[in-house]
């Protein structure tokens, strides 16, 4: 049937044995796939019928009623409602636990920080999440005046992608202390105050600075609508 035009496939249902219509021709217009989604409701019949390709960007889709008008709203994930409850509810137990589990860590880390250098012991970064600038905390793993110098090494980036993320080998700016502290992850550890205050997640993209997202080309704003999180794809893949 999926090869059929509009009244060809009105005469196949005739017969008794069909029960369901499928179209597989995504060049049907709105108006055909709406009559014959009216005919087959009339005839009790299943109807399935293969999207456009804006209908297929736009699956995650909420119907709502307003003075007797359907409105769709496109969401951006399919994360909502219970999900998005359930997932805040596991953030804030898994922050809790980790901060009262961690906390000989932290002190530990705190002295060690503030022998080898100086400077506070946590450093709160600019960042972006949900298009929305936070301050995001880490254990500072850099000399006090680091963001002072990374237009000096813009130069070395080692990144060739063309992206706006900067990576360099050896970065001058990373205390001794601190390059343990990122060998080892911790300078993350201080992130889990920002998931209870909901501004981060457990796992989600990481978040960018706020000069990165300004040269953001569309598709990596993909980013953007999902919640930053403290680990993610690139953290577990070793990058």
């Amino acid at each position: 049937i999926a090869t059929l035009d509009l009244e060809e496939i009105k005469q196949a249902v005739a017969n008794p044995r069909i029960d369901a219509v499928v179209v597989g021709r995504a060049d049907y217009t709105k108006e055909a796939i709406v009559e014959l989604a009216e005919f087959c409701r009339d005839r009790h019949l299943t109807f399935r019928f293969a999207p456009t390709l804006f209908q297929a960007l736009t699956t995650n889709v909420e119907v709502d009623v307003v003075g007797g008008i359907p409105l769709i709203e496109i969401k951006h994930t399919a994360l909502d409602g219970w999900g998005k409850v359930i997932k805040r509810t596991m953030d804030c137990a898994g922050a809790a636990t980790g901060l009262i589990a961690l906390s000989p860590l932290f002190a530990v880390t705190a002295v060690l920080i503030k022998l080898d250098s100086e400077g506070p012991v946590f450093v709160a970064l600019d960042r972006i999440t949900l298009g929305k600038k936070f301050a995001m905390y880490k254990f500072r793993s850099m000399v006090d005046n680091a963001h002072e110098m990374k237009d000096q090494l813009t130069k070395f980036n080692e990144r060739k992608d063309g992206g706006p993320l900067f990576k360099m080998h050896n970065d001058p700016r990373i205390t001794r202390v601190g390059r343990f502290l990122r060998k080892t992850r911790i300078d993350e550890l201080p992130q889990l105050f920002n998931v209870l205050k909901g501004e981060m997640s457990l796992v989600g993209p990481r978040p960018h600075e706020p000069e990165e997202v300004g040269q953001y080309e569309r598709h990596h704003k993909k980013l953007l609508v999902v919640k930053a999180g403290m680990t993610g794809m690139a953290q577990i893949s070793g990058s």
